[in-house]
């Protein structure tokens, strides 16, 4: 036992001593891998990556949390439309005062020339047998076929119709008074009881009309101007 004491003690003193004969020596050598280290972030920023080692800027960063800022489109200065020089203005080359012209009348005068014809066509027919639907000299004529003959004859194209048919044709001017009939005006009546135009008759003028009378029994001419007839006239119409 102590035998293993003193090893111990001569173990310790031989510690002591050598500590106390050399002191350490400071490393004063930068430390390869610390060098090491930098030397690759020096590479690195070579590479473009420096940007990652620089401390951002406070306003920057606060700038880039809060999003692009907003920039106001440039107003667009106004154009102005180019002005026109002015022209002079041409000279107007005298003109003649167009001559009046008569206002239109509420019932235009006839063409005198074809209302005569038309008469002329219907005093030669006097005499000539009345017959019912009668369109010709050969068959004789009522109201409706003696119109239709005689307009004919002057050249105007109308078809075989009734006296009422006639009086509806609206391409004819309508004339309401005795006293507005001209030549060659076809008169309309509602004789007896009838209750609608059962009459056609041709104007000669002068008070006078001509056409085919069933009480006759021939194509006579009449006074419109009698109170029977007078009572009876509904409208006119004027062909020409």
């Amino acid at each position: 036992m102590k035998r293993m004491n003193y090893w111990i003690a001569a173990a310790l003193g031989l510690l002591l001593i050598g500590g106390c004969a050399e002191k350490p020596v400071l490393n004063t050598e930068p430390e390869t891998d610390k060098i090491q280290i930098i030397g690759q972030l020096d590479d690195a920023t070579d590479n473009g990556a420096k940007a990652a080692l620089v401390t951002p800027d406070p306003e920057s960063a606060a700038s880039s949390a809060r999003g692009p800022e907003e920039t106001e489109m440039p107003t667009e200065e106004p154009t102005t439309e180019p002005t026109e020089a002015p022209t002079e203005a041409p000279t107007e080359e005298p003109t003649e005062e167009p001559t009046a012209t008569p206002e239109p009348t509420a019932t235009p005068a006839p063409n005198r020339t074809k209302a005569e014809k038309l008469c002329d066509t219907a005093l030669a027919l006097i005499d000539e047998p009345y017959a019912r639907g009668g369109t010709s000299t050969e068959t004789g004529f009522d109201p409706g076929g003696f119109v239709y003959h005689c307009l004919n004859e002057v050249g105007v194209s109308v078809r075989h119709k009734t006296s009422k048919g006639y009086s509806e044709n609206e391409d004819w001017l309508r004339v309401d008074s005795i006293e507005d009939l001209e030549k060659g005006d076809l008169c309309f009546f509602m004789t007896g009881s009838n209750e609608s135009v059962n009459c056609v008759c041709i104007y000669l003028g002068d008070g006078e009309m001509i056409y085919p009378s069933s009480s006759k029994g021939t194509v006579i001419i009449t006074k419109i101007t009698s109170d029977y007839w007078r009572d009876a006239f509904v409208y006119a119409r004027r062909v020409f």
